[in-house]
């Protein structure tokens, strides 16, 4: 299948060329073949907050304003299996991060997680306190640390319950 994909790809980049197209007009064509147009525009939505998981992310995002939080600084990336993590820090403050971590699969939550986090919901040092809450294939994190430790703690459990106990009927 994707030996055939790739002699149309060549034959069609090989016509172009023969029939005066630009380089440019040339490697948009060979991307359709390769799913390049497609993956670009996931990614493109995804970090615009599109499609399912930005439809949560308003609606986390909207949640935590309401209670006077604000997610700043917010950063994703996703792995070669389709998992992604989405990461903020509480009004602009490094020792305050939510992460949220969506997975092809809840399999692979319980594969992942574990050897991050470690196996407890809520994990806590001397200086450092992460609160896990998870629900099907998605997990999300509060960490905290240093003289705020846990300074969110009771607003972030009340806000991430409340997410997922509405994530089946809205997202």
């Amino acid at each position: 299948m994707q030996r055939r994909a790739c002699v149309l790809a060549a034959v069609m980049v090989l016509s172009m060329v023969l029939t005066g197209c630009s380089q440019e007009q040339v490697q948009k064509e060979a991307g359709r073949y390769k799913l390049q147009s497609y993956q670009d525009g996931v990614m493109l939505a995804q970090s615009q907050g599109k499609g399912l998981n930005g439809r949560f992310i308003n609606e986390m995002r909207h949640s935590f304003a309401r209670e006077k939080i604000k997610l700043t600084h917010d950063m994703f990336a996703e792995d070669s299996s389709g998992n992604i993590s989405y990461q903020f820090l509480i009004n602009s403050k490094p020792s305050q991060t939510i992460t949220l971590h969506v997975f092809s699969s809840p399999q692979m939550l319980l594969k992942k997680m574990p050897s991050w986090y470690g196996n407890e919901q809520v994990a806590e040092t001397k200086t450092t306190k992460t609160e896990i809450y998870t629900k099907d294939n998605t997990s999300l994190v509060y960490t905290s640390m240093g003289k705020e430790k846990g300074k969110y703690s009771q607003k972030v459990k009340a806000l991430f319950t409340n997410l997922f106990d509405r994530m089946d009927a809205h997202f």
